[in-house]
């Protein structure tokens, strides 16, 4: 199960920015038959909380989800991804701090409504402190690991590396951190939401954390509250 959402996590985040090409020369293909009306349930949303800079992740639980459900977040569409009829995966654009209802409606129609389920807050009220397990990659297959500290990033290590750490750590300053250093290696993160955080790296002598990007969960912390409502 956790597999599948990293997958719908890791599709969302490698579709982000790409552009469809249609063939405009070519006839029409014949429309596909409307799919049966389901009545969709929303149980949860987890995490229920990130960055009103957008580019948060979370699973919303429920059932009767179709392929090709859509989500809204308050005021704003978000794109999204089925997992399967209990499970989405959604991925947040910017938008102004508070809490929103969360709409799922599928494709033959009908919706559902779960109020005040999602809240946009800004990334400095998170707290980046803890240790941090991430996926880096082109398929975000890679291992990674960085630790906040003081609010400021101790260590990293990436793809079997030895950790390397910092003096003086660089801090983080409204939910975000950076270094570049002279032998190449560049790191950036930033916190989009109380268990998350995404950022590029680039570790030269290591092949698959170079010009790599990576996705990340406060150890302990995310996959308890992403996956709560399989426990119920």
């Amino acid at each position: 199960m956790m597999n599948r959402t990293r997958t719908g996590i890791a599709l969302l985040m490698l579709s982000h920015g790409l552009v469809g090409c249609g063939d405009h020369g070519s006839p029409s293909a014949p429309s596909s038959p409307r799919p049966d009306p389901i009545q969709p349930t929303v149980a949860a949303v987890a995490p229920h909380e990130g960055s009103t800079r957008g580019g948060s992740w979370a699973t919303i639980s429920g059932a009767g989800f179709q392929p090709g459900a859509t989500v809204r977040l308050g005021d704003g569409a978000v794109s999204a991804y089925v997992l399967d009829s209990a499970r989405i995966a959604i991925s947040t654009t910017a938008h102004s701090a508070g809490t929103v209802d969360v709409v799922v409606t599928n494709p033959g129609g009908l919706s559902t409504r779960l109020t005040e389920a999602y809240t946009f807050a800004p990334p400095e009220s998170f707290d980046f402190n803890g240790e941090w397990v991430a996926h880096a990659g082109a398929d975000y297959e890679t291992d990674m690991r960085f630790t906040i500290r003081n609010d400021t990033l101790v260590s990293v290590s990436c793809g079997g590396s030895a950790a390397l750490t910092f003096s003086p750590p660089p801090a983080v300053h409204d939910g975000d951190f950076s270094l570049a250093g002279d032998d190449g290696l560049v790191i950036s993160g930033s916190i989009v939401s109380p268990v998350n955080a995404a950022g590029t790296i680039n570790i030269p002598d290591v092949p698959a954390c170079r010009k790599a990007e990576w996705w990340a969960e406060k150890s302990g912390e995310a996959a308890g509250s992403r996956f709560a409502y399989t426990r119920r």
